[in-house]
């Protein structure tokens, strides 16, 4: 997955049509994308020969600015992370095998800070509830384990500056079994922590389905272009919770944006939907999507590998 070389272009929303069978998520995203998508400056320049030479490249471009997002990108080597290790602080993506790459390190970047928010947001309005982020298409893990140090047990943190989120659980998943085995093998180098702890899982799942288990989400990064906006993924999000998630066909034009939850007049998987014990949606509305629950905004122009369906 990597993001476009044009980033530095100005662009406005297309308009665009859709069935009359299916939600109009993108008109909706016409009458709601107010700001014009963020260039991103200096990308594909930050490379290190060191980890933390990368990480302050990434910070001197503006690029990372949370100290929360540093200090995370800072524990996790992404050395550990990719085939060629003479590349790992290169800023550019880098293929894992199976058609799959990982993300070059600005995009990584770019990603952390867009997620960064509703997680904040959540620790502050409930201090006591643990966060949920999915990360579909883990691939070679390296991300997975970023948010897990994001969340990880307080007793685990090597800073008090990420103390501002509530520990939680990181679930990762890929559709390619081996490259779930590799996030396995890769987190097992240095971070194999995150597993003891049962912050990071790992999981063979159909991405364009999620993974309902963990759900409801505070945050969910989909590492693959999704041709159209996933449904079931977006009703897998908490209300305050932000997906991010490239859209748009496999070697044609792509954006990533970001979708935010706002309502919850539709279904919130991973709540009671049986009617009782104080549940305020009830079975009346199990399987519902609506799109009024959403507001989308187009970020940047990026071109990733497609997200495979299991069938």
């Amino acid at each position: 997955a990597f993001a476009s070389s044009s980033l530095s272009l100005s662009f406005a929303p297309k308009t665009c049509t859709t069935t009359a069978a299916e939600p109009n998520i993108l008109a909706y995203i016409g009458n709601n994308n107010h700001h014009k998508p963020k260039p991103l400056m200096r990308a594909w320049r930050c490379h290190g020969s060191t980890h933390r030479e990368m990480v302050e490249k990434l910070t001197s471009a503006g690029i990372v600015k949370a100290p929360i997002n540093i200090q995370a990108l800072l524990s996790v080597d992404r050395r550990n992370y990719v085939n060629n290790e003479d590349a790992a602080y290169t800023d550019s993506p880098q293929p894992i095998g199976y058609g799959a790459t990982i993300s070059a390190p600005h995009m990584h970047a770019h990603v952390l800070e867009d997620l960064l928010p509703p997680l904040i947001r959540a620790s502050k309005k409930y201090p006591l509830r643990p966060l949920s982020i999915l990360d579909v298409g883990c691939g070679s893990g390296y991300l997975t384990a970023v948010f897990g140090r994001m969340v990880e047990p307080k007793t685990n943190r090597k800073t008090s500056l990420l103390n501002t989120l509530n520990e939680g659980k990181v679930y990762g998943i890929d559709v390619i079994p081996q490259l779930v085995k590799l996030s396995q093998t890769n987190i097992a180098k240095q971070d194999v922590d995150l597993l003891d702890s049962s912050t990071v899982h790992l999981r063979t799942r159909d991405g364009w389905k999620g993974y309902p288990e963990g759900a409801p989400y505070h945050a969910i990064h989909v590492g693959a272009a999704a041709a159209s906006f996933p449904k079931e993924l977006m009703m897998q999000l908490a209300v305050g919770g932000v997906m991010v998630v490239p859209v748009g066909p496999d070697g044609g034009t792509q954006y990533l944006y970001m979708v935010e939850r706002v309502g919850d007049d539709g279904v919130v998987v991973g709540l009671n939907l049986n009617g009782d014990d104080g549940d305020e949606m009830g079975s009346s509305r199990k399987g519902v999507f609506r799109e009024e629950d959403y507001k989308v905004q187009k970020v940047l122009g990026v071109r990733y590998v497609p997200l495979v369906r299991s069938d």
